[in-house]
């Protein structure tokens, strides 16, 4: 286990780039995609930031509209959930995967330069599979995955129960002053449709060592949440509407 939060801690400080929401931030209809997507658009036409002017993470954004300040939409590539992206993020390709049918893991990027704060992010979508209908067994796996013990905290929002924990790492055996960062993770299940469920974790850590760093454990868990409050279901039935 060690040895894997200290592999996380090294991507890391190797990146030098750069989970419900309401109907004012998906759209009047609940959907925010425009007639031409982002990725279909001369970059010189998109925002100035990198969640658009790289090429791969556009792919995902669903407008070029801002949600809230320093926010826009991402939208996975099976369609089956968005979620609050930050404009400094950028699409991490070797952690990411899609099976194209109904499994679908994203992982990002995003470096914030006057906090000095960066986040290792990613979210695991399912769909037609029947495990994600046992949350215990999905944190049982996703405690495995993270060497936790402890419990979650639960929350019923409308259309999802949301399972949360978080961690403090500490690198004794990394020299650099900011040797320690928090985690988030957890699961999401659906609550409007079966076999549906999203799991995550965020990790936020001081990036570079020869500059102040504001990260604190409040406000790397207001960012967590606002992240993990956002993630919203396309169920089937906003499927058909749309067709």
């Amino acid at each position: 286990m060690k040895k894997m939060m200290i592999t996380c801690f090294a991507i890391i400080l190797a990146f030098t780039g750069g989970c419900s929401m309401n109907d004012s931030q998906n759209g009047k209809d609940g959907n925010q995609e425009e007639a031409v997507k982002p990725k279909d658009m001369d970059p010189k036409d998109l925002p100035q930031v990198p969640a658009f002017q790289d090429e791969k993470t556009r792919e995902y954004m669903a407008s070029t509209k801002e949600v809230e300040p320093g926010y826009y939409l991402l939208q996975s590539q099976l369609k089956g959930f968005t979620m609050l992206f930050p404009e400094d993020g950028e699409y991490e390709a070797e952690l990411s995967s899609n099976n194209e049918e109904n499994i679908e893991s994203i992982a990002f990027n995003s470096y914030d330069k006057k906090s000095n704060i960066v986040l290792n992010a990613q979210v695991k979508y399912y769909s037609q599979q029947s495990y994600v209908n046992k949350p215990k067994t999905m944190l049982e796996i996703i405690s495995g995955q993270n060497g936790y013990k402890g419990d979650y905290e639960k929350v019923s929002e409308s259309g999802k129960d949301i399972y949360f924990a978080h961690m403090k790492d500490i690198f004794d055996d990394i020299d650099r002053k900011y040797n320690f960062s928090y985690s988030y993770f957890g699961y999401v299940k659906s609550t409007e449709e079966d076999d549906l469920g999203v799991e995550y974790h965020f990790t936020f850590a001081c990036h570079k060592e020869d500059q102040p760093c504001s990260l604190s454990e409040d406000k790397a868990r207001k960012n967590a949440k606002k992240l993990i409050n956002s993630i919203t279901f396309k169920i089937k039935k906003e499927k058909q509407d749309e067709e």
